[in-house]
């Protein structure tokens, strides 16, 4: 895999996996992104660079779809999409953060590639925000203790 940036984006998988999602008709991209993100899901330790690169894509993907705005600076980010393209639900949002636990754990393929790197840091501090953009949803479904007599 070719990559000349650290962005979601900026590999020659992740640049495939755009053009494939720009390629998909407008009702069946959600399927594309929901695919990519389980295949990387499952995998789980065993996912390969290539599927990691295209999980990246499809999790930084879902970012933009939750905030408007693509996570990455790249050329090659999917802003051809609308906003209403990729509908983002609790359980996507669970999904796209399985899928980038599996691509930055200890031992992963994606993680290897990048051991001893110049830019290791940088690689893994990038994917790790993505991931941390994807919990806000997550959040809000947490249990609030309610206000007892004992704890006030």
């Amino acid at each position: 895999m070719a990559t000349w940036q650290l962005g979601p984006f900026d590999n020659d998988d992740a640049v495939d996996w755009c053009g494939t999602l720009k390629g998909t008709n407008t009702p069946e991209r959600l399927s594309l992104v929901r695919r990519t993100l389980e295949r990387a899901a499952q995998a789980g330790p065993a996912l390969g660079t290539e599927d990691a690169a295209r999980a990246i894509a499809a999790a930084a993907t879902v970012s933009q779809a939750l905030t408007g705005t693509p996570p990455s600076d790249s050329a090659y980010a999917p802003r051809f999409l609308g906003p209403r393209d990729i509908p983002v639900s609790p359980s996507l949002l669970d999904l796209a953060g399985r899928a980038l636990d599996a691509v930055l754990a200890e031992g992963s393929a994606w993680r290897q590639q990048w051991v001893g790197h110049i830019e290791e840091e940088e690689a893994v501090s990038v994917v790790e925000r993505l991931r941390a953009g994807l919990a806000p949803i997550e959040s809000e479904t947490e249990v609030v203790p309610t206000p007892t007599h004992d704890n006030l």
